[in-house]
């Protein structure tokens, strides 16, 4: 099993608004965030558990999520009899929120386009090895930001469904290689829409491949695949 959604936030949406379904972690960690952070960081775990309910059954209500900073998240059920081996995942950028859902590792990362701050060439060499960088240097240039973000948020996805002890945080040590559907390789799925980057990494081959993206705009473009990996020697 293996689910993905994203959603705007509501325009109305206010940092405080209803935040009895939280749990105790989370209403910790919310306190101690800016109100735009806030508003993210609840509608990012109001879908999370949304996405929880429609993929086991188990209504939203019934879930903890634990919410230590620095570390991927954790769902159970609040009933032991609803006990369920899950992993999720979860990114929010600017008014954006994606979730994600499986039964193993899984990763989901988002980006949003926007001015860019910086010489897109300098922040190349920040995230792209060596093997990248050529067929990049290649493309036009307005081609080029979007295909930053799209490899960026590849490699945030794979990295997200690793052990953090496990994987390189230099991406320059990580290739996204663009690759066919039926390539046994492919690890990735990347989404685009008007603005929105949307990354999703699972092992599942199977899953992957029946993965839709619940909630991207209708606009968006046709899914990309990736054979995202560390050191990749080819």
């Amino acid at each position: 099993m293996l689910r993905v959604a994203v959603a705007a936030l509501p325009a109305t949406a206010t940092a405080d608004a209803g935040l009895d379904w939280l749990g105790e972690a989370e209403r910790r960690r919310w306190a101690d965030l800016s109100p735009a952070a806030r508003r993210r960081f609840a509608a990012s775990r109001a879908l999370l558990r949304t996405l929880l309910q429609s993929a086991t059954g188990v209504a939203a209500a019934g879930w903890e999520l634990s919410a230590q900073a620095g570390e991927a998240p954790r769902a159970w059920p609040r009933v032991a009899a609803d006990a369920l081996s899950l992993h999720v995942s979860l990114s929010h950028r600017l008014d954006w929120v994606a979730a994600a859902v499986a039964t193993t590792p899984v990763g989901v990362d988002l980006d949003c386009e926007r001015p860019a701050r910086s010489d897109p060439q300098e922040r190349a060499a920040l995230m792209l090895a060596a093997a990248e960088r050529p067929a990049w240097e290649a493309l036009p240039a307005g081609a080029r930001e979007p295909a930053l973000l799209a490899r960026w948020t590849a490699k945030e996805a794979w990295f997200k469904s690793r052990p953090t002890q496990d994987a390189a945080w230099d991406f320059r040590r990580v290739v996204a290689r663009a690759c066919a559907p039926a390539d046994p390789r492919a690890n990735v799925r990347t989404w685009q829409a008007t603005g929105v980057h949307l990354a999703l990494c699972c092992n599942d081959a199977a899953a992957l491949a029946q993965a839709r993206c619940e909630g991207l705009p209708a606009a968006a473009g046709m899914a990309d695949w990736w054979h995202v990996a560390a050191d990749d020697p080819d």
